[in-house]
């Protein structure tokens, strides 16, 4: 008995000893778990930090590890709110055999592309060379210098008929860099060498012909443009993508008179508004539509998006009066604060497009969970103007939209507004009810160029809408990112902020984008302390960014990247060279006694006037800027004294007469009622008409000298400088006069006075053509 109980008890020793055993090794494991991505700040990389696989961030040790040991480099570009970069790490990177052949056979690299944006521009002209396309996750076989020879996106983690899985794909490559690695060096070398001819150099001789680009951009965009559903792309993509940057050249082109322009512009605006890209309950904008009809969303919610979004909607409704469009506005600036504003002030980035692994899990709606919430009486009122369209063919989960021809019918009468607002009950019952379902994660990262937009557009909006509440919260981000983003001892600023730890430095769009925020903070609020940031900013950005040649760098200078960042243009948000140069452009206007603002614009445009050239259509941002009075200002080619600038000028050094600062122009219309449009200079305003005292000069048209009767002036807004508390009714920005009638051949002319929030320019009286 005695050595039976004694094997029992070394029986137990041993498997004490063996479980001790294992939980110090366990232990150990779990102490090592942890990948070198632990050490990030960013988001996106911490959540990768347990991946088994051995993950670099970009940087040196990486790259010197492949240099060293002859390896391959896996790079892996994506985002927090990208859903097939989450599928790919359950899949892939939390797969233990998949990381051991990832580990052994290559330097495993991640990036998240809203930290290094550079990064993610250089390999995504790699894509578009190699396979024609782009998205996210971008994932990138790269020999030792940086040079790519294989690209795909999402791999599944075994083979399908449709595709090599990932092992296999893995294999073969290891395979051709150790067996063939002189094929694998030519074909990047190909590779390569297109990629440094898409980037060709500046062309000092280039013309600089903003009529024709405007003209090929409206050209291209009115073919591009689908009558039948809205929206611009080419007739065999499905995707819908909202590209703000177009719609908002359209309008101003509008504006203008342009009515093909603005019915593409609003059309497409009003059908976006209608679909399921809209969130249709809590308001605020999807990344883009996978169908043409606007209707099955691809789920993730950007800052940059919405922000931008925001700014056309508002403008669209400032521009129209529609109700319709004052709504959409309403709500997407309710997303941003309410969704993404942070207790600081400032906007995180995005919204993840899956809930729990499931792409759209939270938004995904059946007519009887909507009949659950609301009674059957309710969800047949609901159901009269809202539709559920099935996310895929049999499935019974939809996306809600607005019923299309019942949205439209309504719109034709003037009664869709009304609807949408007899509607906010049943609406505010089915949001509630999906707060409280899991919500998708939310990237806190603050980055600098994102915040700067919605900065831009909440004050901006605030001023088109009458809301002054978004004009503080505007202030109150840019304060924010001033005190912790801006360096005024090193003059650098920083790209992002995340976990309460500063980024990486700023890229050029950081600078021009917080430089247009502080501008339209110091327009709005008419805070001179903004307009100084706003130089300060600019100057720095010349010093960190310009080339000798004046063009203009993406990316810092200290930075060693293996290619140029090539030139993105302002297809789905202005590229940091557009903003740059509308950011000098208005700083030429507002400080005439700084040449070096309306120089360095020139020299921008001039070094990228091939490729803008080339593709118009890819820059409206751009062109925005140079059809703007400023625009214009800064880039017409010099005329005779006498033919530009009306003789009470003469004398006077360039911008110092009331008559540089304000363009008119009769719009189009060959009979009275005539309107006579001013574009007044950013950063100045002229006295209203009537003007707030007898001392100020009132805007007045005049024939042969004496007012013209019958004039229709638009109502004033009150300016109230330190020098005039009181207030002084002044217009600013556009604003159009309605003209009954004219005196048969009179001598039409301006009367006018501008003036900024320090002091006046000398009175002028600008000479105007007869109207068409």
């Amino acid at each position: 008995m005695r050595g039976a109980a004694g094997a029992r008890h070394a029986s137990r020793s041993r498997w004490r000893r063996m479980l001790l055993v294992g939980v110090l090794a366990l232990t150990a494991m779990a102490a090592q778990a942890a990948n070198r991505l632990a050490q990030s700040h960013d988001p996106y990389l911490r959540e990768h930090a347990h991946d088994p696989v051995d993950w670099y961030p970009w940087g040196d040790e990486a790259l010197q590890r492949a240099q060293r040991e002859n390896k391959p480099i896996y790079l892996s570009i994506g985002y927090a709110a990208c859903y097939w970069c989450h599928v790919a790490q359950r899949e892939l990177y939390s797969n233990p055999q998949i990381a051991a052949l990832m580990n052994r056979w290559f330097v495993n690299v991640l990036v998240d592309r809203e930290q290094r944006p550079d990064i993610d521009h250089i390999y995504m002209l790699a894509r578009q060379i190699m396979t024609r396309d782009s998205g996210w996750p971008n994932n990138v076989f790269l020999t030792p210098n940086l040079q790519p020879f294989y690209i795909g996106s999402y791999f599944p983690p075994s083979d399908t008929p449709q595709q090599t899985g990932f092992p296999t794909l893995l294999a073969t490559l290891h395979r051709n860099w150790t067996q063939h690695p002189a094929e694998v060096q030519r074909i990047a070398g190909e590779i390569a060498a297109a990629m440094r001819a898409a980037a060709p150099a500046a062309a000092p001789a280039a013309p600089l012909d903003v009529a024709a680009w405007e003209q090929a951009a409206q050209t291209e965009a009115l073919q591009r443009f689908d009558a039948l559903d809205g929206g611009f792309a080419a007739a065999t993509r499905a995707a819908r993508f909202p590209q703000p940057p177009l719609l908002r050249w359209l309008l101003g082109r509008g504006a203008s008179g342009d009515a093909a322009a603005q019915h593409a512009a609003l059309f497409t605006l009003q059908a976006m508004a209608q679909g399921g890209i809209m969130d249709q309950l809590g308001g605020g904008f999807r990344r883009y539509a996978v169908d043409p009809g606007w209707s099955l969303p691809h789920f993730e919610m950007m800052l940059a998006d919405n922000a931008q979004l925001l700014d056309v909607y508002a403008h669209a409704a400032a521009q129209t009066g529609s109700p319709e469009l004052r709504w959409v506005a309403q709500r997407t600036a309710a997303f941003l604060l309410q969704r993404l504003r942070l207790p600081q002030g400032v906007f995180a980035t995005s919204l993840s497009a899956q809930t729990g692994g499931v792409e759209g899990a939270t938004d995904l709606w059946t007519p009887q969970q909507i009949a659950a919430v609301l009674g059957a009486r309710g969800a047949a009122r609901w159901f009269s103007l809202y539709a559920l369209v099935p996310i895929r063919p049999g499935a019974t989960q939809g996306v809600l939209r607005q019923r299309r021809e019942v949205a439209q019918e309504l719109l034709r009468h003037g009664r869709l507004a009304a609807r949408l607002q007899a509607l906010a009950p049943l609406r505010h019952a089915l949001l509630a009810a999906r707060n409280r379902r899991p919500q998708p994660q939310r990237d806190d990262k603050i980055v600098v160029a994102d915040n700067a937009l919605a900065i831009r557009a909440l004050a901006q909006a605030a001023a088109a809408l009458d809301r002054p509440a978004w004009s503080d919260a505007a202030a109150q981000a840019a304060d924010w990112l001033w005190r912790h983003a801006w360096n005024p001892q090193q003059r650098v600023l920083l790209h992002q902020w995340a976990a309460g730890q500063a980024g990486n430095p700023g890229f050029l769009d950081d600078y021009a984008e917080f430089a247009r925020a502080a501008l339209a903070l110091a327009a709005v609020r008419h805070d001179a302390r903004w307009a100084q940031r706003a130089g300060d900013l600019a100057a720095a950005m010349l010093q960190q960014f310009a080339a000798a040649d004046g063009s203009l760098r993406s990316a810092p200078a200290a930075d060693a990247l293996p290619f140029a960042v090539p030139l993105q243009g302002d297809v789905h948000r202005p590229a940091g060279q557009s903003a740059a140069i509308d950011v000098f452009v208005e700083l030429a206007q507002r400080q005439p006694q700084q040449p070096q603002w309306a120089g360095a614009a020139r020299k921008a445009l001039q070094a990228m006037a091939v490729q803008v050239g080339a593709r118009p259509l890819d820059w409206p941002d751009l062109l925005q800027t140079l059809g703007s009075a400023a625009g214009q200002a800064v880039f017409a080619a010099p005329a005779p004294a006498a033919q530009s600038r009306p003789a009470d000028c003469t004398g006077l050094p360039p911008g110092a007469c009331s008559a540089d600062r304000v363009q008119a122009q009769w719009l189009p219309g060959n009979t009275a009622p005539w309107v006579l449009r001013l574009r007044i200079a950013p950063g100045f305003h002229i006295n209203a008409h009537p003007a707030s005292a007898p001392n100020l000069i009132a805007t007045t048209l005049l024939a042969d000298g004496r007012p013209v009767p019958g004039v229709r002036y638009p109502p004033a807004r009150q300016f109230r400088p330190a020098f005039a508390p009181q207030g002084i009714a002044v217009w600013e920005g556009q604003v159009d006069l309605h003209v009954a009638a004219l005196p048969a051949g009179a001598a039409l002319a301006l009367r006018l006075q501008a003036c900024n929030a320090t002091s006046c320019l000398a009175p002028s009286t600008l000479p105007l053509p007869p109207p068409d």
